[in-house]
């Protein structure tokens, strides 16, 4: 600590010395060809990371260097460069349209740099894009968007989480979610059920929970301003262990150049699409027959394999007699037609000294699943202060308030909707599954039981009605920071930013379900906070005309706390009075976590004539999570790096080319453990023995006192083309990763008291390429037709795991029968399931009985694809503009468990082959058959889950600012629809993204089911 203390009193103390040119005031206005005044130009002093916006009229003010270079850039404008040269008045035109490489982009620690700079890729994607056609997740937007990305939301419903991959996995056992910085403050954002979480669907086997959602999913797209992808370690070196999986920076909207109201409304319908192809040939029942009584027909539960549909009378469950027809619509006509509407206002205003921004939202979004619903309020304040020369202060805040109502479980049956809705029989409308009470509920207020062979098969009503998945949230992500800039130029800042949110989750099985008839509730009350505090100093040098270099120093401090509890109870001991005061016996567990980290850090930045850029970056870190008492283990982990680029059309520069650069960068990243696992930990046990409490250790695996951080090293290489005028641009990357050191779980003997040993063993590399091609076809004075066309390809390969270990598993399905899992030598991620056992000459092994044995677990592919891609088109005729994007992802595989119930409930097409007849010497009927079949010969459920889909139409008008008397500056209206359709899809009966948790790609059943969204999005700003 004392040594950090040193480093950082040192780092500032070297940075104030630095030597000497005076700044002043420099105004000026930009405007377009026109003339016309153009508001929000981001004005910057290139290498000093300082600058200001311009207002509504066009003007700018700013303290620089009387040496300084200018930087003007805006969306859809080419960049201008301006030597200050002691002007104070600089008046400069942009011009439209080319939109060339050299335009400035947000990179690490929120410092803005000119594209052509770069040595390493970024990608950035503007607000604006995510608000039209948006998702209640904003993750979810940037789906199809960006080369390299790869973004699976969960089946969960409204507010659920979304597996953010970026250049593929970097982790074996920990997370591979990029980290989240906003306006320069790192946020945590892991999907609930993962490491350190409370409560939420994991994955395992028996795991039937909801999706709770991840944090970014509560932020409101309407105050976002930019998002800028760091995709290689070279870009996200500076953030050192928290940058293994990558980097997304969030920059939100401020009130520089912006001033006035803005409005802007969201209303989209949701409506579920079926993409089962069942048989509806038979229907419920067992042994080809159909039920003859209530009590038969009960026991038949989930079974279709009755007789063949004939529209005969035949008693159901209830005791009723209905039609023996075919029931092809239960999905519509159970779930209801969903919405969400949102409304945002945003009030800008900036004055001398500085401008503020206050915006409010309101999401009231109303799920496909009956009575699920989520609400949420966010609160934004932005302040920017100029209160005397030379310092500036930035003050944000972000207050969320999110509440959601019966969150759908997932996976496995019991309690889950969507499990039970799926796999109805043929003939049984789900409708008859309301009951008298209309809620799934009978006479008696019981669950209306329709499969008393499986009480774990909930009624959906019941389900939908009268269980309680209900989450509340409060949020506050704010910032502070203070930047003065001295009279040489010398900038010192200060930054602290917080994350805190209480969670309140409670579930209650009621009274009187089926599988658990005296019910059960639980309530988990957490607060989490995260809190990152740096400084940062630094000054742009110039030499001469020709070079320039830009040192930068800095440290940071993390300090990160879960505190909470765990309430249980079990037995409510009067009917329907579901609390927990209620019930008869009860267990409490404290959730608790802390972990520290410090950093120091710095960078620096050469350019020689605009011709060659290098940038060498340097970070340390050291983690309370390494260390073990009473050993004097090494806490810290020391992170380089260097890019560098090369504007080759500065000397060479043929007619076809407007501009061309090659780039390359090496560095490398890491990513730490969590707390408590270098130690034994004890805990005490929710329940007492003999009336006394007992402890043991909280984590099932030997700890290991010598743990370091894993580290991923990566070499990536690109160039960027710009051609035709700028009106064809290439941007081409080729990047091979290595991860090291991988923090893994070991399997050991059960005999030593534990599962498994924590250990610095196995490797990962990835390796790939990235393309974006961007092309305008048409551009004339009413007409643009511009396209977008990004791809990549990710090879990844587990290298190793533990010594002596070949294979592992970290996730089943609740089928039993197929997995996810690692294999040396293969892709990550590796789907296995059971194939065919087959003799020496490749024939079928048929076991007594005529069923094909069970063989080997074989792999049979990745499930995160290793192909990505997307095509927007965007085409503006006057006020008229369309928006079109479609998307694909290629070469991952998915275990199908729907299709596995399928053939067991006999609802499967290929159940109806011999459907009446028998099978093998034994005389199996067709439901042992294939059921045996089944469960020994899984791999028939492994599809391909590659596809391309119409993601995002948008039809839109912009009524021009001569409305209301010109007090109305933009009015646009949009008609908008995403999701609409696969247009190939080479899965049966499934939705190939349908995972049901953030954490094991590859597995689907019982999520919500696929829905396409349309609607209209007004925009108004007065």
């Amino acid at each position: 600590m004392k040594r950090f203390t040193r480093l950082t009193f040192l780092a500032i103390l070297g940075a104030a010395s630095w030597a000497h040119a005076q700044t002043s005031p420099v105004t000026g206005r930009v405007t377009d060809g026109k003339g016309q005044g153009l508001p929000g130009v981001t004005v910057l002093v290139r290498g000093a990371q300082q600058g200001t916006s311009t207002d509504a009229e066009g003007r700018f003010s700013l303290e620089a260097p009387e040496s300084a270079t200018l930087v003007f850039s805006s969306v859809g404008f080419d960049s201008q460069t301006i030597n200050v040269a002691g002007q104070r008045v600089i008046n400069v035109t942009l011009s439209e349209g080319s939109q060339a490489l050299n335009e400035v982009v947000v990179t690490a620690l929120g410092v803005a740099r000119e594209r052509k700079a770069l040595g390493y890729s970024v990608t950035e994607i503007q607000g604006e894009s995510l608000t039209q056609a948006r998702e209640t997740n904003v993750a979810n937007s940037l789906v199809g968007k960006v080369a390299g990305l790869n973004v699976n939301s969960t089946s969960g419903g409204p507010g659920s989480s979304s597996n953010v991959i970026i250049r593929g996995a970097s982790s074996l056992n920990q997370t591979n979610q990029p980290l989240y910085v906003i306006n320069g403050v790192p946020v945590e954002s892991q999907p609930s059920g993962g490491a350190g979480a409370t409560i939420g669907n994991s994955g395992g086997q028996y795991d039937n929970a909801p999706d709770f959602g991840d944090p970014i999913s509560n932020l409101n797209p309407d105050d976002i301003e930019s998002i800028s992808v760091l995709k290689g370690a070279a870009a996200s070196a500076l953030y050192g262990y928290r940058a293994k999986a990558g980097v997304i920076l969030i920059t939100t909207k401020s009130a520089k150049g912006n001033d006035g109201l803005e409005f802007n409304s969201n209303y989209v319908a949701q409506q579920v699409f079926n993409l089962t192809d069942w048989q509806y040939e038979y229907g419920q029942g067992a042994n080809n027959l159909k039920p003859t009584t209530a009590v038969i027909a009960a026991q038949a539960g989930n079974s279709s394999w009755g007789a063949r549909l004939d529209g005969s009378q035949v008693v159901q469950f209830d005791g009723t007699t209905r039609p023996y027809v075919a029931q092809k619509n239960n999905l519509a006509n159970f779930y209801r037609t969903g919405s969400s509407f949102t409304n945002t206002v945003a009030f800008n205003k900036s004055f001398t000294g500085g401008s503020v921004r206050l915006s409010a939202s309101n999401l009231d979004n109303k799920s496909v699943v009956p009575n699920s619903r989520l609400d949420r309020q966010t609160f934004n304040f932005v302040g920017t202060f100029d209160p005397f020369k030379r310092l500036t202060l930035d003050a944000r805040a972000n207050y969320i308030l999110e509440q959601a109502k019966n969150r759908p479980i997932l996976a496995d049956g019991a309690g889950n909707a969507n499990f039970n809705v799926a796999f109805l029989p043929t003939s049984l409308d789900v409708r008859t599954l309301k009951g008298p009470n209309g809620n799934g509920t009978g006479a008696d207020n019981n669950e209306l039981t329709f499969n008393t062979g499986n009480p774990f098969n909930t009624n959906p009503y019941f389900a939908a009605s009268q269980f309680v998945n209900d989450t509340r949230r409060e949020r506050l992500i704010s910032s502070v920071s203070a930047r003065y800039t001295l009279d040489n130029g010398l900038f010192l800042q200060g930054r602290a930013g917080r994350d805190a949110y209480t969670d309140r989750i409670t579930n209650v099985t009621p009274s009187g379900t089926a599988y658990r008839p005296t019910g059960s509730i639980t309530e988990i009350t957490s607060q989490f906070t995260d809190l990152n505090a740096d400084v940062l100093a630094g000054k742009a040098f110039t030499v001469g005309e020709d070079f320039s270099f830009t040192p930068n120093l800095g440290a940071s401090y993390r300090r990160t706390k879960l505190e909470g509890f765990r309430n249980s109870g079990d037995d409510f001991a009067v009917f329907g009075i579901n609390a927990l005061g209620n019930t008869r016996t009860r267990t409490v567990a404290p959730l608790y976590s802390d972990l520290e980290v410090h950093s120091v850090y710095g960078s620096l930045d050469l350019s020689f004539r605009e011709l060659l850029f290098l940038t060498a970056t340097l970070r340390r870190d050291w983690f309370s999570t390494l260390a073990t008492p009473g050993l004097d283990n090494d806490l810290s982990t020391t992170y380089p790096g260097v890019s560098g680029s090369f504007v080759f059309t500065e000397l060479w520069k043929p007619s076809f080319l407007s501009f061309g650069k090659v780039r390359a960068g090496y560095s490398r990243v890491g990513q730490a453990t969590d707390p408590y696992r270098t130690q034994l930990n004890y805990s005490l046990s929710s329940t007492p023995l003999a009336g006394f409490p007992y402890g043991g250790p909280s984590d099932p695996n030997i700890p290991n006192s010598r743990l370091v951080a894993s580290q991923a090293t990566e070499v990536e290489v690109g160039t960027e083309l710009a051609m035709v005028d700028n009106r064809v641009r290439l941007d081409l990357t080729f990047y091979k990763k290595r991860s090291s050191k991988e923090i893994v779980n070991t399997p050991t003997s059960i005999t030593s008291g534990y599962s498994g040993a924590v250990l610095n063993q196995g490797e990962l590399e990835n390796k790939g390429v990235e393309m974006l091609l961007t092309v305008t076809p048409v551009r004339t004075d009413n007409f643009t037709w511009s396209s977008s066309f990004n791809a990549a390809y990710n090879k990844s390969t587990v290298l190793s795991l533990a010594a002596g270990q070949e294979q592992s598993v970290y996730a089943t399905s609740r089928s039993g029968v197929g997995f996810v899992g690692q294999l040396v030598g293969k892709p990550f991620g590796q789907i296995l399931a059971y194939d065919y056992q087959r003799d020496g000459e490749g024939n079928v092994v048929l076991t007594t009985n005529g069923v094909p044995a069970r063989g080997n677990l074989t792999s049979f592919g990745t499930a995160f694809h290793p192909w990505t891609g997307g095509w927007s088109n965007d085409f503006t005729y006057k006020g008229l503009s369309l928006g079109v994007l479609i998307d694909g992802k290629f070469g991952a595989k998915i275990f199908s468990a729907t299709d596995y119930y399928g053939t067991i409930f006999g609802l499967h097409k290929q159940t109806l082959v011999n459907r009446e007849g028998t099978f093998g010497p034994s005389n199996l009927d067709a439901a042992t058959y294939y059921g045996t079949l089944a469960n020994n010969v899984s791999s028939q459920f492994v599809q391909d889950a590659g596809f391309i889909k119409l993601r995002q139409v948008t039809l839109g008008y912009n009524f021009g600012s001569t409305l209301l008397g010109g007090k109305l500056q933009r009015l646009n209206l949009s008609v908008v629809a995403r999701n609409l359709f696969f247009i190939r899809r080479l899965a049966d009966n499934i939705d190939p993204e349908g995972s049901y948790n953030a954490f094991s790609q590859g597995l689907e059943l019982g999520g919500v089911p696929p829905f396409r969204t349309y609607g209209l999005n007004l925009s108004a700003k007065f």
